[in-house]
């Protein structure tokens, strides 16, 4: 049995600020994993940028958690930015109807 892996990275963008990438594979398992951690950031008051390039796989349990995500941002006054986002998971987030709150750029 294979074991899913995700990894939050620190990194930095000169024209949006720090950043987190999000690396491996986000699904049911793995999006409780990292929430925490991506809650107190987002409730932290600042931007969010997630870096996306690194995402071998994202089903809807991560497309789940990145609305929650924008909510809480909203909530605090910030904004969620999701960048670098692979083709297939824009496809698989305009199909779910959460384009109408997600902010991203493409890969």
């Amino acid at each position: 049995m294979s074991r899913t892996m995700i990894a939050l990275r620190t990194v930095t963008r000169d024209d949006l600020g720090p950043g987190v990438a999000v690396v491996g594979e986000l699904d049911i398992h793995t999006a409780a994993a990292v929430e925490p951690s991506l809650t107190r950031l987002a409730d932290g008051g600042g931007h969010l940028v997630l870096d996306l390039s690194g995402l071998s796989f994202c089903d809807s349990a991560g497309i789940e958690l990145f609305l929650r995500l924008h909510r809480r941002c909203v909530r605090a006054g910030a904004r969620l930015l999701l960048d670098r986002v692979p083709l297939l998971l824009v496809k698989s987030i305009r199909v779910l109807g959460a384009d109408r709150e997600l902010s991203w750029r493409s890969a």
